[in-house]
């Protein structure tokens, strides 16, 4: 007997993420992860919950210490919190109660296209609107294209731009029957969030990561503000025990751990300046970016896409329309950057 398959699947292609060598002496700038470790409190509270005993224990299903500390600092009711397992599983849940077949997401166009891959998944179609330079700002068609939900990464990889909050609220003023998701993965590198424009609207839903400035990518946690009637529904369909009992106490650390991850964000921003004037300076052009990465352009970004390989250092190569002329860079430690630029040098005769 021959198993038959979801037909979507015939046409379904998979997101495909960076690249994770099982080679410890590759440089990775390629996947935008944190280069520093966590707090030393999230330590604490891995090993403080295996001294327990407890892993043979379900854990809490709905992340209740961690959903209360969330809505205590953000000002907003536990009731419109979700945790997932990733920002990622979140996104997919949105998509799972709002879209079916011949349904529409619409996007910006380079973004995060797991975007796409999603709306794939329920058999829904996605509308693309490109952006252009110089700015990178949202065209005027965003706001009026017809869709279920539009995805607005804020900041926006590949290239980080910025949109104001003020320019978000129009767009979610602009169709009150559109859900517009804000990801938020790289928000605390830009020092600003739409988590506020959640209370006054309920077609409005802010996702955020512990991947990125809390550096707990290996943990999967993330999780979405939203008014609770649509929370209510996404309760609905994520697994029983979506978060393990680990994350969970890890990731309540590092939210707790303030003034660590301030530190961390700071430096970061700080050597994404020195980058970005490096990489001017050799001639790339570099959109300005408000994440823990940068999008350099220069024609040959394939070839040093692959040299740079060669010398064990990964950046990303998308290998995709209006992107490659460019290799999206994530901000490493001070040193990663030297080494980076030393090697893009001596590629290029400088040394």
């Amino acid at each position: 007997m021959t198993m038959r398959f979801n037909s979507i699947l015939d046409s379904l292609e998979a997101y495909v993420p960076g690249e994770q060598p099982r080679d410890s002496k590759y440089l990775k700038l390629n996947t935008n992860e944190c280069p520093y470790p966590p707090a030393p409190a999230v330590a604490e509270a891995i090993l403080r919950g295996l001294r327990e005993g407890t892993l043979n224990k379900y854990p809490d299903p709905i992340s209740l210490d961690l959903r209360s500390a969330i809505a205590e600092r953000l000002d907003v009711p536990i009731e419109s919190i979700l945790v997932g397992n990733g920002s990622d599983e979140v996104l997919r849940l949105i998509c799972h109660a709002l879209l079916w077949s011949g349904e529409t997401i619409a996007m910006l166009y380079p973004t995060y296209v797991l975007y796409r891959t999603l709306a794939a998944m329920f058999g829904a179609r996605c509308v693309e609107v490109d952006v252009s330079p110089p700015d990178y700002g949202i065209p005027e068609r965003a706001f009026s294209v017809k869709s279920q939900i539009f995805f607005l990464a804020n900041p926006n990889p590949p290239l980080g731009t910025l949109y104001p909050v003020e320019v978000i609220e129009e767009m979610v003023r602009a169709q009150p029957q559109r859900l517009v998701v804000v990801d938020e993965a790289y928000a605390d590198f830009a020092g600003s969030t739409a988590i506020s424009l959640v209370k006054r609207y309920p077609n409005l839903a802010v996702t955020r990561t512990f991947s990125k400035c809390y550096a707990l990518a290996g943990l999967r946690v993330g999780f979405v503000v939203a008014a609770p009637e649509l929370i209510s529904q996404l309760y609905k369909l994520k697994d029983s025990y979506n978060v393990n009992r680990i994350s969970q106490a890890a990731a309540l650390a590092a939210w707790m751990a303030r003034d660590y991850y301030a530190e961390i964000v700071r430096r970061i921003c700080e050597t994404r300046g020195r980058l970005v004037s490096e990489l001017r300076g050799r001639g790339f052009d570099v959109p300005t970016s408000s994440g823990n990465f940068v999008f350099a352009r220069r024609q040959d970004a394939a070839s040093l896409y692959r040299a740079l390989k060669e010398r064990k250092i990964l950046v990303r190569y998308f290998d995709a329309r209006l992107l490659q002329d460019g290799v999206r860079i994530t901000i490493g430690t001070d040193d990663e950057i030297s080494a980076l630029l030393q090697a893009i040098d001596e590629l290029d005769g400088r040394v």
